[in-house]
Order: structure tokens, then sequence, then C-alpha cells
């Protein structure tokens, strides 16, 4: 035992001796964590002014200012951070739209996001002094009109539909005494057709393409007034004397019918004539096809004079003349650049053969302007 004793003994002086202590760490630890926080009272999302300004948001951190980062997305929104805060500054806005930016503010994988709205110049474009329901009226007669545009944006758009291709622009001139104000000048083409036509015509600028204005343009159809015609003013070059005297086509009755020549030949195209007493600058010509299902034109010459010697086409038609029997066609206004007394319809084709051929007709008659 004694022995035993001895030998824990003397094992505790060695222990001693060593510096051995079992019962305190060797080291110590001594670090801090970097954070960074931007509070959510600062992260809301910032509207600024036209004119421009700044905005300031928090920054809650422990990071030294060189080591965390700050950014704009945009160009005319800057930013610049110190200790403790971002300054985000905006000029002027010089548009006529809101504009919208981002600020990015990170460290490490941290980051953290500000939108910023800038508001835009309030635009204002006016026709006549009005954005809408300004209306010109017109007649049928070639026209000139004008509106007054005010407005603080570039006026670099005036559109006009396809549908209204009777409208052109004729000119913009600057109004003297106003930085604000142009005059606008359309011309109206002759309306040839009996319907009333419309054209919408609109403004825009590319400063706002959203922000526009717009007036409309009425014009009035043609008017026109039947051409008293009578008997002695026909003529034709093939009569077909056993039916259809020429007569028939003024005797108001579809029942009854003029019929060129089929029991003879001629060399030369069909025509009917009329003779007019005063000479007329335009006319539109009706006519009412037999009821039957034979000698329909298909092929038309009209053919103009103002001396019945020499003759100007008018119009070539081969298409949408009607074949039915019974059937009415109605040409589109025709005109030269002088007045006519002689007028020729020639009749180059049928539904049953091509010149010289025979063809019949019910009815026929001129209008002109009033």
């Amino acid at each position: 035992m004694r022995k035993n004793i001895v030998l824990f003994g003397l094992i505790g002086i060695l222990i001693s001796a060593l510096g051995v202590n079992s019962c305190a760490p060797d080291y110590q630890t001594d670090f801090e964590v970097k954070t960074l926080i931007v509070p959510d009272k600062s992260l809301a999302p910032v509207f600024l002014p036209v004119e421009g300004g700044e905005s300031v948001a928090n920054v809650e951190t422990n990071v030294a200012l060189a080591d965390w980062s700050t950014s704009s997305n945009a160009a005319w929104l800057s930013v610049d951070k110190k200790e403790g805060r971002v300054t985000m500054t905006a000029e002027n806005n010089d548009t006529f739209a809101p504009r919208l930016a981002r600020v990015t503010i990170e460290y490490g994988h941290q980051a953290y996001y500000i939108n910023v709205t800038q508001a835009g110049n309030s635009p204002y474009l006016l026709v006549d002094g009005e954005r809408t329901g300004v209306v010109k009226s017109f007649t049928a007669a070639e026209a000139t009109t004008s509106v007054v545009v005010k407005s603080n944006m570039a006026l670099d758009h005036i559109l006009i539909p396809d549908t209204a291709d009777f409208i052109s622009v004729d000119a913009i001139t600057d109004i003297p005494g106003s930085t604000d104000e142009k005059m606008v000048s359309f011309k109206i083409s002759q309306n040839f057709g009996r319907n009333v036509r419309y054209g919408g015509i609109t403004f825009q600028s590319s400063d706002n393409y959203d922000h526009t204005a717009s007036f409309l343009i009425i014009q009035q159809g043609m008017v026109l007034a039947e051409l008293p015609l009578r008997v002695d003013m026909l003529s034709t070059n093939a009569q077909e004397p056993n039916e259809g005297p020429i007569a028939n086509l003024l005797d108001g009755n579809p029942g009854s019918f003029f019929h060129s020549a089929w029991s003879y030949s001629i060399s030369e195209a069909h025509y009917l004539q009329v003779t007019l007493d005063d000479p007329i600058a335009g006319c539109v010509f009706w006519y009412q096809n037999r009821n039957n299902s034979n000698g329909k034109p298909t092929d038309v010459s009209i053919m103009v004079s103002t001396d019945g010697e020499t003759w100007s086409e008018m119009v070539h038609l081969t298409s949408g003349l009607p074949t039915g029997a019974g059937s009415t066609y109605e040409s589109a206004f025709l005109m030269l650049e002088e007045p006519f007394k002689y007028f020729r319809f020639i009749v180059n084709g049928t539904n049953g053969g091509t010149a010289p051929t025979y063809f019949n007709m019910a009815e026929f008659r001129m209008y002109a302007p009033e």
C-alpha cells in the first residue's frame, strides 16, 4: 500500500512540474459578426416630383463604408452613400411621362431594393381648344381647312387613316407671338361619289404617344340631277329593225327594251350615243338590263367629244358590269378636263361574244352635278 501512495505522489509532482492544468482552456475566442440592414421604412417606394429632389434611405451596419455598395439602374437617378445612409437624387424631368428607377444597396450576399418613380410633365394637346369633338363639314367640292393645334410637346405625328385618303396635310406653320400653337392646313379632294365620307385626323407626339387629340372631317356626297334626256338626243350605229327601238330606253318601262342589230352585220362595235343640249363637265350613267339572259354588256368603253368628231375615252370598263336579267348598273362620276356634249356607250363585248355583236338594254339615264 505504501508503494502505491508513493507512486501517486510522484505522478502528481511530475504533472505539476510540467505545468499541465486540466481545468482551464488554452485559448480565447474574440470575433464580430458583420451585418447590413435597411429598415423596412426606408424600403418603401419613393415618389419624386417633376422638378426633382432627393430622398434618403437609412442603413444600419457595422460594415466599413468602403465594403458595402449602392447603385442606380437609371442614369437620371444618382445615388451617394455615407455612413448610415444612401441619398437618391433626381434633376428636373423634361419628359412628359413618369420615369422609373431601382436603387440597390448590398453587402456580400445581402441586397435591398428601393423603387423610385419621378413624375413627368403634364402634357396638353388641343385642336381648336379641344382634345376631341371638333367636327368640320364640307360639300362635295374640293376644299381646304385649317385647325389650331396647341401643345407643349413636339407635334411630329399627324395620323390620317387609309380610308380617308381624300384628306392630305397641306402645311404646318407657326402662329406669330405663340410658343405652343401651330396652324395645320389640310386639302380635301372633291367627292365624286354620292355617299358622305368621313375622315378622323389624330395628332400625336413622340414625347408621349398616349396623349392624343383628334377632329373629324365630314364631306357630303355629290348632289346629282337627272339630265332630261329626249328621244331625239339618242342615236346608234346599229339599230335592230325588227325589235327594240331606241326610244324604249326612255319610256320608264323595264319590260320594254332597246336592241342593237342581230339581223344584219356591221364591222364596228355597236354603240349608244347621247347628244346633249349643252356641254357638261362630268356625269354618272345608269342603265337597267333587259329581263332576259343574253346580250348583256361586259366590256364597255365610254367615249366623249366636244364636237362629235374628235373623241376621248373617259373610262374602259371590263369588270363589275352586271349580266343578270333586269339587273342595274350605276357608274362612278366620270369627267375630263374639257366639258363634252357627245357621249358614247360602246360595247366591246357581251356575255354572248365580242364586238361586233348585239347588245340589249331596258332603261338608260344620265346624271350631272347640280
